[in-house]
């Protein structure tokens, strides 16, 4: 009777000690975060090769790292981030025509409006490629925390993006009128 009650001692406290190794491991998970629209076209476009789970995970630790450092605003941050890298206008350049003489002509950007969900894609698109391109020292979920937090700012290169292609646009407004593009 004594052996048995010292093996189910036993087993209560390797029962406990696996339980509390399990919490540790476990993080805090964005709840909601996967019924979000804005969250789902952002691990759509962070999958690779059908990895969803891999994608959720690096949008879950760069919540995660947002959160840790303005607790209960990550979320705020992503809206922010991702609304401030959106694409309004883009631009292309026009065909040149084919002529017998070789003359110096510049290049004619065609300023188009973007439809707001297309802007909206544009944008994340230029933030994940932002964060990809950053250091390969740190991991993509950090680089994605660290863009996402300066996008919030309006603040980095893919915010002065923006503004240099509203600028393009503008000034090449007279050769076109504008057409929205679905």
């Amino acid at each position: 009777m004594l052996v048995i009650e010292q093996n189910i001692k036993k087993f209560i406290l390797l029962t406990k000690n696996i339980m509390d190794i399990i919490n540790k491991k476990k993080s805090i998970k964005f709840l909601g975060i996967k019924s979000d629209p804005l969250a789902k076209k952002m691990i759509n476009l962070l999958m690779r090769d059908g990895k969803r789970s891999k994608a959720e995970n690096v949008l879950n630790k760069a919540l995660q790292a947002l959160d840790k450092n303005y607790p209960g605003r990550a979320i705020y941050i992503f809206y922010l981030g991702i609304l401030a890298v959106r694409q309004d206008v883009g631009v292309r350049l026009k065909p040149k025509p084919k002529t017998r003489r070789n003359k110096q002509s510049f290049n004619v950007y065609l300023p188009r409006i973007v439809s707001p969900i297309c802007g909206i894609n544009l944008g994340m698109r230029s933030l994940l490629k932002a964060s990809r391109d950053r250091s390969m020292s740190s991991p993509l979920w950090k680089n994605l925390s660290k863009e996402l937090l300066i996008a919030s700012q309006n603040k980095g290169e893919v915010v002065n993006k923006r503004y240099s292609l509203n600028k393009l646009a503008v000034s090449n407004k007279r050769r076109i009128h504008f057409g929205v593009r679905y």
